[in-house]
């Protein structure tokens, strides 16, 4: 489920942007919308990058040495594989995944000397495709040793015990570098929990924060005629961008998904001390705890 939270912020920042360019509802469909968002997650996506690049560095720490345990374990398997049941095909699939296994020197090579160095987006687009390109060389190992393993459950031979002890290890190894080619899979607890909000961030928030910028930009009379009516010898226009913008929100939150109005002054509250200033906080909170007298009176009656 997206994060409604962030999904909120990102709307701030769209109608703070579509204030600032004047936007009318009738050409709001005319809003640069990709160029915006190609300015907005330039930053996500650097942040994506490094966290993926390290969540992949801690996973495969010990690669060295697995690949040469697995060279040696290979060799001898091979050689002990013509007395086994499937000799055909499990000595081709054992050599497959080593040779995948020796893919993985020079992009992991490269994320130990780049991963602190990421200042540029360049670097980060570079970051990003040599990280993705050891998930998913992993997430193929994974996949072939978890196939492999079970034809030598039944062996008890010194090589094919020695081969499959190894096997267990290099698929342990991955198991988490795997994982990593699903983020939105990872539970909340995990240790890489952060790639699960930086891909719903790039991937998923962009149609409903738009949709949710535009619905409440096409409102905006009407929350302006709400504003003069709260607001005695102070016009709407003289408001700080963003503290309108968060009031636009916190209205529709109110009148059109029926929250809470507590949440909503919370929220509201919490907007505006990340992006407005410390003193606009109190000031929207008066005008929110005012305006559900209008907005919601049985809600505002029903406190004690």
């Amino acid at each position: 489920m997206l994060n409604q939270r962030g999904i909120r912020k990102s709307a701030l920042l769209l109608l703070y942007a579509m204030e600032a360019q004047r936007v009318t509802p009738e050409s709001q469909e005319t809003f640069p919308f990709d160029a915006y968002w190609t300015l907005v997650s330039e930053n996500d996506n650097k942040r994506y990058a490094r966290a993926l690049a390290k969540a992949v560095l801690h996973e495969i720490r010990a690669y060295d040495e697995l690949l040469t345990l697995l060279q040696a374990r290979t060799t001898a398997f091979c050689a002990a594989a013509a007395t086994l049941t499937k000799p055909q095909t499990l000595p081709a699939r054992a050599q497959e995944l080593l040779n995948l296994l020796q893919t993985l020197p020079e992009p992991i090579l490269y994320l130990r000397r780049q991963t602190e160095k990421a200042v540029d987006e360049q670097r980060d687009e570079e970051l990003r495709q040599q990280s993705e390109k050891v998930i998913h060389t992993c997430e193929k190992i994974h996949a072939l040793a978890e196939d492999i393993l079970p034809t030598l459950e039944s062996e008890t031979r010194g090589a094919t015990e020695a081969y499959a002890a190894a096997l267990r290890r290099v698929q342990k190894a991955c198991a988490g570098c795997a994982q990593l080619a699903h983020p939105d899979r990872i539970k909340p607890r995990h240790e890489h929990a952060d790639l699960v909000h930086y891909t719903e961030t790039l991937n998923q928030r962009r149609p409903l924060t738009e949709q949710l910028a535009k619905t409440i930009y096409a409102r905006r009379q009407e929350w302006e005629k709400l504003l003069h009516d709260l607001l005695r010898n102070y016009v709407p226009d003289r408001l700080n961008v963003l503290d309108r913008c968060i009031l636009y929100i916190a209205f529709y939150d109110l009148v059109e998904r029926d929250l809470d109005p507590g949440i909503v002054i919370s929220e509201a509250c919490l907007l505006a001390d990340e992006y407005s200033g410390g003193k606009s906080a109190p000031f929207i909170h008066g005008i929110i705890a005012t305006a559900i007298m209008q907005l919601k009176p049985k809600s505002y009656q029903s406190k004690p």
